[in-house]
């Protein structure tokens, strides 16, 4: 966890297998971050679904923190499954840019997700895959 975020902010994060692999949910909230093997080495690929918000998104958070290690070269984002984000989620995103491991977000995105990042201009800020299949 990195210095400036507080050490307990409040929202716990449930950590569980979901076909084997390991996933990330909130104690409340549909939000979840599931590890899906790449088959790649140097490369972790991270499935999201749901609602991320200040409530919700501590637990990608600690699926990032998780999957950065010193062979971790790239990161995959798939946000496919995001059906909404608020600003804490493009935070967390955009909070990417300062680590060593290049992250790739994934998509297509939902509608709302889009224009979430339009507004912000993460979509500029953030490379941004909008064919999963690339």
């Amino acid at each position: 966890m990195t210095p400036e975020r507080p050490q307990d902010d409040g929202n716990r994060t449930l950590l569980h297998l979901v076909d084997g692999t390991p996933a990330w949910r909130p104690t409340r909230g549909d939000a979840l971050v599931r590890y899906a093997p790449s088959g790649r080495p140097g490369t972790a690929a991270l499935l999201l679904k749901g609602a991320f918000d200040a409530d919700t998104v501590p637990c990608l958070r600690e699926a990032l923190d998780s999957v950065r290690t010193p062979q971790v070269e790239l990161v995959l984002l798939d946000l496919v499954g995001v059906r909404f984000g608020d600003p804490a989620l493009v935070h967390e995103l955009t909070d990417t840019r300062h680590h060593p491991q290049r992250h790739v977000l994934i998509g297509p995105l939902t509608r709302q997700v889009a224009r979430l990042f339009d507004l912000t201009g993460t979509r500029r800020a953030l490379g941004i895959v909008l064919d999963a299949a690339a």
